[in-house]
């Protein structure tokens, strides 16, 4: 029932700290940190790093669309042949 309650107040929360986002979003933490390495909004504030729920979201889809768009394309490969 507790945990129930803290569950309902972390839903709220429309930004988290690297922790509870990992734990939102069913990753590791560093795999938050790899993410905002590749661009993630990150907020900081007052030192703090927190991450909104609704713009990482957003995020993820854009990226997520690209990524498919990519993989549609053909990808050549260059051949090295020998004189021998």
């Amino acid at each position: 029932m507790v945990k129930d309650g803290i569950k309902q107040v972390e839903n709220q929360r429309p930004y988290l700290n690297r922790r509870d986002i990992a734990k939102y979003f069913g990753v590791s933490e560093s795999t938050i940190s790899y993410w905002a390495s590749l661009g993630m909004p990150v907020a900081v504030v007052d030192g703090r790093k927190l991450y909104g729920k609704q713009s990482i979201t957003q995020w993820l889809k854009a990226h997520e669309t690209r990524l498919q768009g990519q993989e549609k394309k053909p990808v050549t490969i260059g051949v090295v042949t020998s004189n021998k």
